[in-house]
């Protein structure tokens, strides 16, 4: 990687670091009225032939299958969120393939998903293959963000020049028992960022519908949750 690059990356460190410090420094007064720092993401499941969504924790196991036919990931947008685009919590979601360079493991982000917190969330929903032979896990992460990102149009530059604190959250569905990981199986994953003081949802209320495109978390009736929310298709690659 040239020097160039380096510096880009050093650079984006420090104006995080600074924003970071410019939060605890100031406090409550500056964030008045803004929802609290993004902590967890919340993760429902819902398989294929059944009805009801529960929580991703209670799947039973990893399905082996998965190995030597990979995983189709097919991410939907935003779900339930405001119609102002600054009020939204997730802005991107980056899948990490992981690959050997020689001897050496390394690991390639893939952003798969992104909205922006100025011009609002576009596109259709977009699907892409995960080999699991090797690391027998997929491996996500899903940024969010709060505060006011001041006219930015990326999150490089709401970091930059906005008063806006970012954080990845992990999201890992793995066919071993690993420890903060979820059971890869076939089924909708249904991810829901978390603040302080939320509640995660309660799972049994809810189902996965296509609503205007995209796969949603809808009620009996047909509507829409009305918190931010967002699904993840996973089936086999090769059937």
């Amino acid at each position: 990687m040239s020097n160039r690059h380096l510096m880009g990356r050093r650079q984006f460190l420090v104006l995080s670091s600074t924003c970071a410090v410019a939060a605890a420094t100031v406090g409550p007064k500056l964030f008045a009225g803004e929802a609290a720092s993004p902590k967890r993401l919340a993760v429902g499941f819902k398989a294929f032939d059944q009805e009801a969504v529960v929580s991703a924790a209670s799947i039973p196991a990893g399905d082996g299958t998965f190995i030597g036919r990979g995983a189709r990931v097919t991410a939907s947008g935003a779900s339930g969120t405001s119609a102002e685009p600054r009020a939204h919590r997730a802005v991107e979601l980056v899948a990490h393939f992981s690959y050997l360079d020689g001897a050496e493991r390394k690991v390639a982000p893939f952003r798969a998903w992104g909205c922006s917190r100025v011009t609002g969330c576009q596109g259709s929903p977009v699907g892409f293959n995960v080999p699991v032979d090797e690391v027998q896990r997929i491996v996500l992460s899903v940024g969010v963000e709060r505060g006011t990102p001041s006219g930015a149009t990326s999150r490089r530059e709401a970091i930059g020049i906005g008063v806006t604190e970012s954080a990845d959250l992990p999201l890992v569905l793995s066919l071993q028992n690993e420890a903060g990981a979820y059971a890869l199986a076939r089924g909708f994953y249904v991810v829901v960022p978390m603040f302080e003081g939320d509640s995660a949802p309660s799972w049994s209320s809810w189902t996965v519908r296509a609503v205007d495109g995209r796969f949603a978390l809808v009620d009996a009736t047909g509507n829409v949750a009305s918190f931010e929310h967002f699904v993840l298709r996973v089936d086999y690659a090769k059937l």
